[in-house]
C-alpha cells in the first residue's frame, strides 16, 4: 500500500508537467473562472463533453487540485491509459445501468472532500450544443449536500486538430442543499447547471467575435 501511495506521489507531478507542457505550450489552451475552485473541500465538477480530451482538459484547468472523475469502463480496457486514469484518482462506471458500487465510491470521494468529476450528458455529445443532462449529477450532488461547479469546454471536439484553441471556462457554485432527490428537484438543479454552461460558452464567443 505505502509503494503504491508513493508512486501515485512521484508519478503524479511528472504526468501533470507533461500535461501542462502539451495543453498550455501545444493547444494554446485558454482557462477562466480558477477563483471559483475552492481551494479546500468536496464540490462535483460538471463539465459538458465533447471529446476524450475533456477529462484532462478540465482536470489540467484545475491547478492546485485532483479531479476525482467517474468515467466509463470501457475506457479502462487499455492498459496503460487505464493507469493514467487511476492515477488521476478516476474510477470506472457502467453505464445504461445504475452502478451501485460506482455511486458510492462517488458518494465516498465527496465525504472524503475531494472533487468529483462527473459529465452530466453522461457522454461525448458529437453535435453542436448540450446534449440531455442525465440524473446522476444532481442525485449526488443532493446525496452529499454539495455544491456544482459548471464548466464548459470549448474547441476540443476536434483536438488533437484544430484551428481554435480550446478553452475551459469555470463558473461560480451553484448551491445544492442535501435532500431526498426527486424527479422535480433534479430537472431543476439541471436545467441551473445548464444554463450556466450555455451562458459562459455564448459570453465566450461573443468575446472572440468582437
Amino acid at each position: 500500500m505505502g509503494n503504491k501511495k508513493n508512486t501515485h506521489t512521484i508519478l503524479y507531478p511528472i504526468v501533470r508537467s507533461v500535461l501542462n507542457v502539451i495543453f498550455y505550450k501545444g493547444f494554446k489552451l485558454h482557462v477562466e473562472g480558477q477563483e471559483n475552485i475552492p481551494a479546500t473541500g468536496a464540490i462535483i465538477a460538471a463539465p459538458n463533453h465533447k471529446s476524450d480530451w475533456d477529462p484532462p482538459l478540465v482536470g489540467i484547468a484545475f491547478p492546485n487540485r485532483v479531479i476525482h472523475y467517474m468515467a466509463k469502463e470501457e475506457l479502462f480496457k487499455n492498459p496503460v491509459f487505464a493507469w493514467i486514469l487511476r492515477l488521476f484518482g478516476t474510477f470506472p462506471v457502467k453505464r445504461g445501468a445504475i452502478d451501485t458500487s460506482a455511486i458510492m465510491r462517488a458518494v465516498r470521494e465527496l465525504k472524503q472532500g475531494n472533487i468529483l468529476g462527473i459529465f452530466p450528458e453522461g457522454t461525448r455529445i458529437r453535435k453542436d450544443g448540450l446534449g440531455r443532462f442525465h440524473s446522476g449529477m444532481a442525485s449526488i450532488a443532493m446525496m452529499a449536500g454539495v455544491d456544482i461547479l459548471p464548466i464548459a469546454v470549448l474547441n476540443s471536439r476536434e483536438l488533437p486538430h484544430t484551428t481554435e484553441p480550446p478553452a475551459v471556462l469555470i463558473g461560480r457554485p451553484i448551491h445544492v442543499k442535501k435532500q431526498k432527490p426527486d424527479k422535480a428537484s433534479i430537472e431543476a438543479i439541471n436545467q441551473q447547471v445548464r444554463a450556466a454552461i450555455e451562458q459562459m460558452a455564448e459570453e465566450y464567443r461573443n468575446r472572440q467575435k468582437n
